[in-house]
């Protein structure tokens, strides 16, 4: 993942190195420019041209590691108007110094310019090894990825399963689109459906994740962790007032809320049950809908009933819990332990020092295995997460458990949805949000199959996406039935998998039908992450990025619509 990090890092560099040729650089500049033809000369030029205001905040500055703020302004000016790119002067004088890339270039002389403005030294054969040793790195990681992707190629086309799928005619359903809410889980419930959705908290970038590294709550200080496949903290965000890492309050981050679909009226209501004033966690399971949260400052844990309603003392009374599902139970997931609630009692499933991921999808148990997916940030790079119990406790990420993720593709560390079988195989949909979609298998034994890659049920060669994928076949939600047949929908539409066998039963279609242009149907461009089937002619799409939630239904004319209701703008009901 280090190594992960350092070619996107070098990959992004390259996006902005072909958009700079062209770009016109804003910033403080005053006047005509001198083009410098050295160091020297450049500090110079950056005095003269920079604002009294500008310098004084420069020169406030603690650290030249402050300066990195110029990159994309002042810096892009630099490497543009200087002719860092186009090989001037300045820049025959800084490869004589011992840097060869514009962006080094640029970044030792706005250091260097903070050094001179605090009389400290420039350190140029420090910083000239540092370069060196930095552009060899880059270059080795950049043939290692080379090699990477060509046995990522070879792997994955020994991993597609070959469904059988041919593109028929089937209902065409036109899709609405409309923004709404951000469904996180549906279940069936009292004559409607129950469903849960994501609110994200005060802070946008709570979560911490790191490579190979933990961040430890109690002593503030980073440990490696042999058990993690990846580092992740829950609950504690770095604090900037004080710069220290300090436990998140209640929803800092996000929370989950409970909504009702009434289908006698297809509205839906947000839930409110006076047990519970701040509700931050909510699940279906049971015969029951559950709410956690806080009242009058005290935790607390409410399940309603078709007849009744039951409050029970939480296990903990110092964290509000992620609430998931062990069959009909249901699971309390806190940082480090993990309780199940049977006949009003709680039973210890877990407890070590392994720091769990929250979920923003409900955590499922599954025989010895605990799923849970994060939420990522702004609704992107969502991990699926296990842990493993046993004699040997193991949390494992999804993207480093299947082993061929890298920069250049195939992008999986996104995870919309994922189910698990009778037979203990485990089914992924992954891909961000607006590039193509994945759908894998993880069978018992812990090997991989992919059924769809990027779009299609055959393997172009592309790691990033396909162009050829003819007919598409975009999955972005998954849900396992009863006889293990795979409900499954995406922008495309809706499809049923059993066994090697595709089948498409609806195809999705924006509402607006047609291209004003090419008179050509245009695709639905909402990527749903829940599917429930209500009956054999009523379906519930959940999106999972803010595109609404839609009823389907065949009519009495045998004719299929879809209708998007959202519960924004109606009336909350209270249980």
């Amino acid at each position: 993942m280090r190594i992960a990090s350092i070619l996107l890092v070098m990959s992004l560099s390259c996006v902005v190195c072909a958009q700079e040729g062209e770009a016109k650089a804003e910033h403080s500049a005053q006047g005509q420019q001198n083009i410098p033809t050295t160091l020297a000369e450049a500090h110079a030029e950056l005095e003269r041209i920079l604002s009294a205001e500008e310098l004084a905040k420069i020169d406030a500055m603690l650290s030249e590691r402050d300066m990195i703020q110029y990159h994309f302004s002042l810096g892009l000016s630099i490497r543009n108007s200087w002719g860092l790119w186009q090989g001037g002067p300045l820049a025959k004088h800084m490869r004589e110094l011992g840097f060869t890339h514009p962006d080094n270039m640029s970044g030792v002389i706005l250091g260097t310019f903070w050094c001179k403005r605090h009389g400290q030294d420039f350190r140029l054969q420090e910083r000239a090894v540092a370069s060196k040793k930095a552009m060899e790195a880059a270059r080795k990681a950049q043939e290692e990825e080379k090699k990477r992707v060509q046995e990522a190629i070879i792997a994955i086309q020994n991993m597609m399963m070959g469904l059988r799928f041919e593109k028929q005619d089937v209902p065409v359903v036109k899709m609405p689109i409309k923004s709404g809410m951000r469904v996180r889980f549906m279940c069936p419930f009292q004559g409607g459906v129950f469903f849960t959705a994501y609110r994200q908290g005060s802070r946008q970038d709570a979560a911490i994740v790191t490579d190979g590294i933990c961040y430890d709550p109690a002593g503030r200080e980073r440990r490696t962790e042999e058990q993690y496949d990846d580092g992740v903290a829950r609950g504690h965000c770095w604090d900037a007032a004080t710069d220290q890492l300090r436990k998140m309050k209640p929803g800092e981050d996000f929370y989950i809320v409970g909504y009702f679909l009434d289908l006698s009226d297809r509205k839906i209501h947000r839930i409110l049950v006076p047990e519970v004033n701040d509700v931050y966690a909510a699940v279906g399971v049971g015969g029951r809908a559950w709410f956690a949260g806080l009242t009058e400052g005290k935790i607390v844990l409410l399940g309603v009933g078709d007849r009744d309603r039951i409050a029970v003392p939480l296990p903990q009374e110092d964290e509000i819990p992620d609430l998931g599902m062990d069959g009909q139970s249901l699971l309390a997931v806190y940082s480090k332990m993990i309780y199940r609630l049977t006949d009003r009692q709680w039973t210890l499933v877990h407890s070590g020092d392994i720091l769990l991921p929250r979920s923003g999808l409900p955590p499922q148990r599954y025989g010895d295995r605990v799923f849970l997916r994060d939420e990522g940030l702004r609704e992107n790079d969502k991990r699926l997460w296990w842990l493993t119990m046993g004699e040997r406790l193991h949390l494992s990420v999804l993207d480093h458990d299947v082993g061929v993720v890298g920069p250049e593709g195939p992008r999986w560390e996104n995870a919309t949805s994922y189910a698990v079988t009778g037979n203990g195989d485990l089914w992924v949909s992954v891909g961000d949000g607006s590039s193509s979609k994945s759908l894998l298998r993880r069978s018992k034994d812990g090997s991989y199959s992919i059924a769809i890659m990027n779009d299609s049920t055959r393997f172009t060669g592309e790691l990033l996406g396909s162009t050829e994928a003819t007919p598409r076949v975009c999955v972005s939600a998954v849900t396992a039935l009863p006889d293990d047949t795979l409900l499954l929908a995406g922008d495309t539409g809706l499809y049923r998998l059993k066994g090697n066998e595709l089948v498409q039963e609806l195809a999705f279609i924006r509402a607006e039908t047609a291209d004003d242009n090419s008179g050509t149907a245009r695709s639905w461009n909402g990527y749903p992450g829940s599917v429930l089937a209500l009956d054999d002619r009523s379906y519930i799409l959940g999106t999972t990025m803010g595109d609404g939630v839609y009823l389907l239904h065949k009519g009495d004319d045998g004719q299929w619509n879809c209708q998007a209701v959202d519960g924004r703008t109606s009336e909350t009901v209270v249980w």
